[in-house]
């Protein structure tokens, strides 16, 4: 299995479903040279307690399925 693919079944499998039950939603933008575009939603692009969703949970993840070094960028969703 790959970086990408590693990356693409944390995100789908354990991430979404994870930050989904708190009203948030997570998603692979992009993933290429090292970086990781995520797209966030939901109580993840405005509530206060996101920085530390996004610091223990998303990143510790991110970084053991596509390696420790890479950098994780977020954007925001934008409204339906």
């Amino acid at each position: 299995m790959t970086r990408r693919e590693r990356l693409e079944q944390i995100v789908r499998d354990v991430l979404a479903p994870l930050v989904e039950r708190d009203g948030g939603g997570v998603e692979l933008v992009r993933f290429e040279d090292d970086v990781v575009v995520l797209r966030i939603s939901g109580t993840l692009s405005g509530d206060p307690g996101s920085a530390y969703v996004k610091r223990s949970v998303i990143e510790p993840a991110v970084k053991s399925a596509a390696g420790p070094d890479v950098d994780i960028v977020y954007e925001r969703a934008l409204p339906a």
